[in-house]
């Protein structure tokens, strides 16, 4: 498989970070984030130094969008954001089934030990 990326296919923006580091932190934009146009998958980089912050950038997203196009290929469902299947939320009284879009109160789920709707709908939005 070749994958051709050109410059024009990111968009780089530069922020100030936060926490820890007082002033330099506050006055230097060395966090960078990158994004890929196309599919909009983006990498973090929030070092100390602006370049070690842009290639660790770089090299989180290329394997991120190596990932993205491998299963792309090999016609397997496409899910960008795969380490996340469910928002446990207690302050909102949530669950959220990232896949069905299934949100249920955190009373029903959590507190009964009842997390057999959410397995369901995501089997049903899947088509198991």
């Amino acid at each position: 498989m070749d994958i051709h990326l050109r410059k024009k296919d990111f968009k780089v923006e530069w922020y100030s970070g936060t926490g820890a580091g007082g002033q330099h932190r506050n006055k230097h934009q060395n966090c960078c984030r990158i994004t890929h146009i196309e599919t909009g998958i983006s990498a973090v980089g929030t070092g100390k130094e602006r370049i070690t912050n842009q290639r660790s950038a770089f090299q989180q997203l290329a394997k991120r969008l190596i990932s993205y196009f491998q299963k792309l290929e090999t016609g397997n469902s496409v899910d960008i954001n795969t380490d996340i299947i469910r928002n446990y939320n207690e302050s909102r009284n949530e669950v959220h089934d990232k896949a069905s879009g299934l949100k249920m109160p955190w009373a029903d789920i959590v507190n009964k030990n009842n997390i057999e709707p959410m397995i369901i709908a995501r089997a049903t939005y899947c088509g198991v």
